[in-house]
């Protein structure tokens, strides 16, 4: 169990959930900024939490029973509605790569709220396991993130930057 403490109180995941904390926060009180604040935050938080997880210590999975999932369907429809607003017309973004495939022959079109809302559910899940302060949860949750890492949330932090730069150097 020392080991686990080690990794899950290690400055890399400390550091990681003061990001994720402040992140999640900023996407539920950003009612009340413009566009272009909500598109400048995001620019800078985006890279943010790539990075962070990318430094992310690896964890071995102990519990066969999965994580829970804090991040409800309505909490996460919400969301979703709330960033497809604020980003209004800059919302879409055209994909050509399929990471499991490479290029398309056809670019498809992808929303920066989807991908937002996505990201914030893997890491508002993982905020609300480390904060149970049960170390074996923690540790369970760390193995989830770092794996949806590497699958999915990571990947759309990269996606979903491109889109962010496009949309904040092209509308001000």
């Amino acid at each position: 169990m020392d080991e686990i403490n080690s990794v899950i109180y290690s400055a890399p995941v400390v550091e990681f959930v003061a990001v994720a904390k402040e992140f999640c926060l900023f996407l539920t009180q950003s009612e009340e900024l413009s566009q272009k604040e909500f598109i400048d935050k995001l620019q800078k938080f985006i890279p943010l939490l790539y990075l962070k997880g990318s430094m992310l210590p690896y964890v071995d999975s102990y519990n066969d029973d999965e994580c829970e999932d804090f991040v409800t369907e309505e909490e996460y429809n919400a969301l979703y509605a709330q960033v497809k607003a604020k980003m209004g017309e800059y919302d879409d973004y055209l994909e050509i790569f399929d990471p499991t495939d490479g290029y398309m022959d056809e670019p498809s079109v992808r929303t920066i709220s989807e991908k937002v809302s996505d990201i914030y559910q893997d890491i508002k899940n993982f905020v609300q396991a480390y904060r149970s302060g049960v170390e074996s949860v923690m540790s369970e949750a760390l193995w989830v993130l770092n794996n949806n890492f590497e699958l999915y949330w990571g990947r759309a932090c990269v996606d979903v930057l491109r889109a962010v730069h496009t949309a904040k150097y092209s509308s001000y």
